[in-house]
């Protein structure tokens, strides 16, 4: 598995922020570093697999990515995506920055940030790409305020509701609202009147932002916490089919290898060898 370190990205050994850009992000294989990574997708889609765990990537995703996070990139398309690297023992001031950085000692964070916080954020990273490779004082000074700047937008750009939304936003909230209420019995119906849009129109979005139907995106996140359960615990396949809203283990085991080539047993068996 690749191991990509500092010295291969970070200015020099002081360094505690570098910016990587991708316009755009190719498959990668699975790799893993010695830093933490906030990536931020500004438009497209793809597949981002970490710890073997599958997250689908559209516009406005945010992810925290833990050291040592074993992760990889697949089924891209047209994935423009901005990777903020740090490593957080380097930094100089702003000790508080601590409180809106996630905990990511247990893995990878993720969430949506509305569309008016993605345009500030997304101008505080051409900024931050530019300082954080310049070498001198003043760069590396200003660096580390622009990613606190970064961080705190990121903190309070979370979507949490559907009130003064955008479109763009609207569609994000929905596939949020999926995101949490996956063992839930969700339709297209319900979904279009939660996020205040017509069924055709988020419909379409929907399959616009992840590449994916309704039906294939609700799927897709209820084989992802299946994957995590099915690593992670001793539940029954049965008792994680219920877990992740199905009724029907054989009906769940059926759409699990749709989503993801694989059968739940296979997963089993293979991380209890």
């Amino acid at each position: 598995m690749i191991h990509l370190k500092p010295n291969e990205f970070f200015l020099n050994s002081k360094s505690s922020i570098t910016t990587e850009l991708r316009s755009p992000q190719e498959p990668f294989p699975e790799h893993y570093h010695s830093f933490e990574e906030i990536i931020i997708v500004s438009k497209g889609s793809g597949i981002h697999v970490v710890n073997d765990i599958p997250m689908c990537l559209s516009k406005n995703y945010v992810c925290f990515v833990a050291q040592r996070d074993r992760h990889l990139f697949e089924n891209v398309s047209d994935l423009f995506l901005s990777n903020v690297l740090f490593i957080r023992d380097k930094f100089q001031s702003c000790p508080q920055l601590s409180q809106f950085l996630p905990n990511t000692e247990t893995g990878s964070v993720e969430w949506f940030i509305e569309d008016e916080t993605a345009q500030r954020v997304n101008y505080i990273i051409e900024r931050l790409n530019f300082e954080s490779h310049c070498n001198n004082v003043t760069s590396e000074a200003m660096s580390e305020l622009l990613f606190q700047q970064l961080i705190v937008e990121l903190w309070r750009g979370k979507i949490v509701d559907t009130e003064r939304l955008s479109l763009d936003d609207r569609v994000i909230a929905a596939l949020v609202h999926i995101n949490k209420n996956y063992a839930s019995a969700l339709n297209i119906d319900s979904l279009a009147c939660f996020a205040n849009l017509p069924v055709r129109v988020l419909t379409k979005e929907i399959k616009r932002a992840t590449g994916m139907s309704f039906n294939h995106y609700l799927h897709f996140i209820r084989a992802k916490q299946a994957m995590y359960l099915l690593i992670n615990t001793e539940h029954s396949i049965t008792d994680i089919a219920f877990d992740v809203g199905y009724s029907d283990s054989n009906y769940f085991s059926t759409k699990f290898k749709q989503v993801l080539n694989k059968k739940p047993r296979d997963i089993r068996v293979n991380y209890r060898d």
